[in-house]
Formats: structure tokens, sequence, C-alpha cells
């Protein structure tokens, strides 16, 4: 017994002989071990924050939220807020148009719809030859049937075209709207149409004209939906050139019960064919003088909350509008701009 307690200490102690070829393997070990316990346990090694994924910028000053992608680290996720919670600048005012804005859309977001050409496989709209005025300044009585014995207030429309673009302004008190874009075998051909409010943009209406498979498209800088880009489509104000310009080529279709029809899209996002109708033709009286032929023409409205549109062309003055009367509401009440002065070069 005492020698099984001998043996004991001294395996203890180190001083037993080693077995051949097992003596250093066994020491190493227990080296490893012996620095395995006495160092310091290391932090976990973080992988590097990637940056978050950015969709490529767009022309327009709306930046898009960001998203971060599938594989970032979960430390970088934790520290970014969620795209949802991010909320976008509003965009400054554009003085001139870059036609390829776009509303602002969470990358992860699916491509805008596309609304097909009205009445599809049907007949498609008519082209129209067309013959533009020369540059003009009307301005405009505005009378509103809310308060028919108040003074109006002044409305000016400017029309300045060159060889292949055009400019075009309609502007009243804070309010004010305009269209610019080129001249091509259509007539008008607008860019970008904006509407503002104390010189503050506040939306717009881009037509894309890319060529490609699916030919150009109609964005807005709000809604997210297009649709297609028929050929001479219009925005809400060019279309009180392009209308004068299809006349002044073929007089013939002022004659009563004749239709122009035009694409017309507007800054929330609808557009629909716009079908003129000729009423009648006659005298108008305004506060610039009486027209003695003036071509009175009449978009009836659609669906509630339409347009419903009454404008008097002067065949004497490059099929101008000296009138027009606004109705945003059906048979609500109604705007009559009224011809005071027209400048011609």
């Amino acid at each position: 017994m005492a020698l099984v307690v001998l043996l004991l200490h001294a395996a203890l102690l180190g001083q037993l002989p080693r077995a051949a070829g097992t003596g250093r393997a066994s020491e190493a070990a227990t080296a490893l071990q012996v620095r395995q316990l006495r160092l310091p346990a290391q932090p976990l090694a973080e992988p590097p924050a990637q940056p978050l994924a950015e969709p490529p910028a767009a022309p327009l000053a709306v930046p898009p939220a960001k998203a971060a992608p599938a594989e970032a680290a979960p430390a970088a996720m934790a520290r970014a807020k969620p795209a949802a919670a991010v909320k976008a600048p509003r965009p400054p005012a554009a003085a001139a148009p870059d036609g390829a804005a776009r509303p602002a859309v969470d990358a992860a977001s699916a491509p805008a719809p596309v609304v097909p050409p009205p009445a599809p496989g049907g007949p498609p709209l008519p082209r129209y030859a067309t013959r533009l005025p020369p540059p003009a300044t009307l301005q405009y009585t505005l009378q509103r049937e809310a308060a028919p014995g108040r003074p109006g207030l002044q409305a000016e429309l400017r029309w300045r075209p060159t060889d292949t673009q055009y400019t075009l302004t309609l502007g009243f008190g804070a309010v004010g709207w305009a269209s610019v874009g080129g001249l091509d075998g259509d007539g008008v051909a607008p860019e970008r149409h904006v509407e503002t409010r104390r010189g503050r943009e506040l939306r717009a209406v881009n037509f894309r004209r890319e060529a490609g498979p699916t030919g150009g498209r109609i964005t807005f800088s709000g809604p997210p939906v297009e649709h297609a880009l028929l050929p001479g489509a219009q925005d809400r104000l060019s279309w009180m050139l392009q209308l004068p310009a299809v006349l002044e080529a073929d007089p013939a279709l002022g004659q009563p019960g004749r239709e122009v029809q035009l694409f017309v899209a507007g800054v929330r996002g609808d557009a629909a064919v716009w079908t003129f109708t000729v009423v009648d033709r006659g005298p108008a009286e305004l506060p610039a003088g009486t027209v003695a032929d003036a071509v009175h023409l009449q978009r009836e409205p659609q669906r509630p909350y339409d347009t419903r549109v009454d404008v008097w062309l002067d065949p004497a003055r490059h099929h101008l509008p000296v009138r027009l009367r606004l109705n945003n509401r059906g048979e609500g009440e109604s705007t009559d701009f009224l011809l005071s002065q027209l400048s011609l070069p």
C-alpha cells in the first residue's frame, strides 16, 4: 500500500519515467492546454459593416429611401433605420425639365404598373397635322361663378416656341403651371409639366421619350403609376396650344359637330382621351373686344370630379384661345378666363 502511495506522489510531481515515443507529444499537449487556460478570452471578431445599398440616383432631387442588403452584418442592420422610417425631403422647385424624373419608390418595391393605352384593341387615336402659333402673350380677366360681382384676378399665358423647343406658362396670384418640351411631327411634344404654388413645385408629370421595345412612358413625381406615351400626348397646359395648332392646320375641323381627340395627362397620375366637340361658332364678347367668329369647343367630363372644359378659339388670331371656362367638378362652380389683351410679334 505504501508503494502505491509513493508511485502516486511521484506521478503528481512529474518524476515518473515517460513511455518511449509518447513523452514529447504528451508534454506539448499539456503546454497547449496551459496556454489556452492562461490567455484572456478574445472578443468575437465583428465583420465590417457593409454600406447600405442605394439605387441609382434619379435626376429628380428626391433621394429614394435606402434599404439594407440581405447579406449585411446583423450589427450594421441593427444600427440602420428601417427604410419605411426614413422620410424623403420635399423636392426643390425645378426651373427646367429633365424629362427623367420618377416617383420616389423604395428599392424593394415592385416596378410601377403601366396603364395600357385607352381602348386596347380599338382604333388608334387620330394623328393631326399642326401649324403652331407664333410667340404670344395672352392676358385674361378671371371671373368665378362663386363671386360674380367681385373683380377678377389677372392671369397671363406666355407661349414661347423656337425651332425645336417651347416654353409655356400660365399663372395668376400664387398659383402657376408650366410646360416645357420639344416640337415634332405631331406638334407640341411636352417633356415636363409642373404645378407650382408661390414659386414652389408641388407636382409634376414627365413624358419619357426613350426608344425601346416598350416605347415611351408618362411618369409622375407622386403617384407610382405609369401610362403609355401615345403620339401627340399633351399635358393639362400644352393642350391649349396643341388644339389651336390642329385647327389652324385644318380649319374644316372647326365646323359644328366635328371632333378633335387629344390624349391629356395631369400631375395627379391621371391620363385620358379628351374629346373636344365643336358646339357652335359666333360672336364672343370679351374685355379685349368682340371676336366675330369664335369657335366654341367643349370637352365633357367622363367621371365624377372630372374636368369640364369650354374653350373659344379665334380663327383670325391663329386660333389662339380667347376664352376658357374650366369646371373641375362637373356641374359645380366654374372659372372663366376672358381675354383682356393679346400681344403678338
